[in-house]
């Protein structure tokens, strides 16, 4: 009888303490992003107020805007190095480069993984690795067909975006019900996934782990997802 209770009440429990794992995970992912908010702030006040140069933009390669690197790959990306988010790390302008990274991540984009593959090579090692979030880079949108327009600054806008979660793939969306958004006053909100519209719309599995020669480069998906965010207010 004891045991058929301990079952009853575990079978109660066990829904509302994954729930709220859940949300801890969530708080703990904004948190790291107001971090990187903090880390956008320092780097600009250093560099004209400017934020970092992602390489990947400038050649229209969204889907890789999540790199901490580009990865020795001998093409129109230039000289293997740091890129992006991963300016920040290289010049410590983040305390902890662990806070690139979300607990609620369930993909192979992991800090152990990334630190191995940057840490050991100043960030010209041949692969590229990858945090959890996706930088909307230091560029704005261009209004008409090319991809990017003028330099961003960094801005204290609360409608600008500068960072979202991983938008790569559907193993980087970190959590299941929506995803974290840094704004340009250093802010962040939640953005609901009603209907997982914006899940079913990012890719299960993409086939270019750093390989760009076998990528499309497209990113449709987050260019669209971007659009509907309006990242430049």
């Amino acid at each position: 009888m004891v045991l058929a209770v301990i079952v009853v009440l575990t079978s109660l429990l066990l829904p509302g303490l994954e729930v709220a794992r859940k949300g801890a995970r969530r708080l703990v992912c904004a948190s790291n992003q107001r971090q990187i908010g903090v880390s956008f702030l320092i780097f600009g006040r250093d560099n004209n107020d400017r934020l970092p140069e992602s390489r990947f933009q400038t050649v229209n390669r969204p889907a890789n805007m999540m790199a901490l690197n580009t990865g020795d790959l001998d093409d129109e990306v230039g000289v293997a190095g740091f890129d992006g988010i991963g300016m920040l790390w290289k010049e410590r302008y983040i305390d902890s480069p662990a806070s690139c990274f979300c607990p609620a991540h369930r993909g192979e984009h992991t800090f152990e993984r990334a630190k191995a593959l940057v840490g050991e090579t100043q960030g010209t090692g041949p692969e590229v690795a990858f945090c959890n979030y996706h930088y909307t880079g230091h560029l704005k949108r261009s209004r008409g067909d090319e991809f990017v327009g003028p330099s961003r600054r960094r801005m204290s806008d609360p409608n600008v975006i500068l960072l979202t979660d991983g938008l790569r793939s559907r193993s980087d969306f970190n959590h299941e019900s929506g995803f974290n958004v840094l704004r340009g006053d250093g802010s962040t909100f939640y953005q609901a996934d009603t209907g997982s519209k914006f899940l079913n719309s990012i890719p299960t599995d993409v086939n270019f782990d750093g390989e760009m020669a076998s990528e499309d480069s497209s990113g449709l998906w987050i260019l669209e997802i971007w659009n509907e965010l309006q990242i430049d207010g």
